[in-house]
């Protein structure tokens, strides 16, 4: 049999520009939970509702995520990442220059909106170059530089502010936003042909809204999001109050917790292509809730509330790419408009966990926190157990039908 010598490759200079644009994009959404404290006292508030500012950013994004894939297709890929990425060097230099909370709270919103441009047309822009079977490999690198961005920029977000003041970071990462806005001018490929026609776009939503198993499958990412964004928010505060750390003495710990969603990452690729990867991904979810109540819990120390952290977000990092395999599975030909709703998911949850934490910490201290965690991942548990089924081909493809 002859195989094809010249497997299709992504041109280097655009996945570059990719890769950074999702690395960008992904750590600057995470980027607060440092700078809780400082902004509340900067602003006169409390944590409970600076916690709130992430609200601002994860909503617009879960407002806009489901709206960019059609757009995108309509319009060109290239546009939407330039405005996108615009958008977000906006929000960022204008958090950091904000007078009150009013002004931030609006940036974030910014920030937000821009940030739910990138993944879906980053997407869109491999769908468009490589064959089907070319691209998983490249889908993989890119959620492994956005789990970098994610891991990386919080800690240095920690450094940064405690090397002067919360509105460095934003000032910093601004101009980080501008270069890589700019490599993007110079190395995003050119606007393809819009892909097919044939289906229009309320026909895709509702090939996806009759699908009752792939909307368990976001409801299940959506809790576990929420569990996962619940603990890092306010994992820094947790340090910070408890055990008298400065802004600048979280790096290193919120590093290290990183580095368990860089892992988690690394494994959920593998178990995503195991027979057992839903009963896996349903095991995570109970094991991190069941980290996060402990983390949250008075009398242990420091280094064990790290450790716990550590697991945390490795347990939800390896159910992520299992939840999305098996979404593109259910989707059919609609892959890009279930993937936009999947991302605005991730985003409901972010909400979810800083907003309903934010809730519970003021009722009822961070233990109160550590119990939603655990009540929230026991909920998304039960549903990829008893609610989400293998695909029978998948089943076949590995021999254990």
């Amino acid at each position: 049999m002859t195989t094809d010598q010249t497997e299709p490759v992504l041109p280097g200079r655009v996945f570059i520009a990719l890769g950074a644009a999702m690395f960008m994009v992904m750590g600057v959404s995470l980027m607060l939970g440092p700078l809780l404290v400082d902004l509340a006292e900067d602003f006169h508030t409390s944590v409970a509702v600076t916690g709130q500012l992430a609200s601002a950013t994860f909503i617009a994004w879960a407002i806009v995520a489901p709206l960019v894939g059609p757009i995108s297709d309509s319009y060109g890929r290239r546009p939407i990442a330039l405005t996108g990425l615009g958008l977000v060097t906006v929000g960022l230099v204008g958090s950091g220059l904000a007078v009150n909370y009013e002004m931030i709270f609006a940036f974030r919103t910014i920030t937000g909106i821009g940030s739910a441009m990138i993944p879906p047309n980053s997407g869109g822009v491999i769908a468009d170059i490589l064959p089907p079977r070319s691209r998983g490999k490249y889908f993989g690198r890119l959620i492994g530089v956005a789990t970098v961005g994610s891991a990386l920029i919080v800690p240095v977000t920690a450094l940064l502010s405690g090397a002067g003041s919360w509105r460095i970071p934003f000032l910093a990462f601004g101009v980080m936003a501008a270069v890589v806005w700019a490599m993007s001018w110079r190395w995003f490929p050119a606007s393809q042909s819009v892909v097919s026609q044939s289906l229009t776009l309320v026909t895709r939503f509702k090939q996806i809204g009759s699908n009752g198993m792939l909307w368990y499958v976001i409801a299940s990412n959506a809790a576990q999001r929420m569990v996962y964004f619940a603990m890092f928010s306010y994992l820094a505060a947790y340090l910070t109050e408890t055990y008298g750390k400065s802004t600048g003495d979280t790096a290193l710990p919120l590093a290290l917790v990183g580095l368990g969603a860089i892992l988690g990452a690394f494994v959920g690729s593998v178990v995503a292509g195991r027979a057992a990867r839903l009963a896996v991904a349903s095991a995570c979810s109970l094991g991190g809730g069941i980290a996060a109540v402990v983390l949250f819990s008075a009398g242990i120390s420091e280094w064990m509330v790290i450790a716990l952290g550590f697991s945390v977000a490795a347990f939800f990092s390896i159910g992520w790419p299992v939840l999305t395999t098996r979404l593109t599975e259910l989707a059919g030909p609609s892959t890009a408009t279930a993937l936009g709703f999947f991302a605005a998911s991730n985003q409901l949850g972010a909400v979810g966990g800083s907003a309903i934490g934010g809730l519970a910490l003021a009722i009822g201290g961070f233990s109160m926190v550590g119990v939603f965690c655990l009540a929230v991942a026991a909920v998304a548990a039960t549903v990829l157990r008893f609610k989400v089924q293998e695909s029978p081909e998948f089943s076949r493809a590995l021999g254990s039908v």
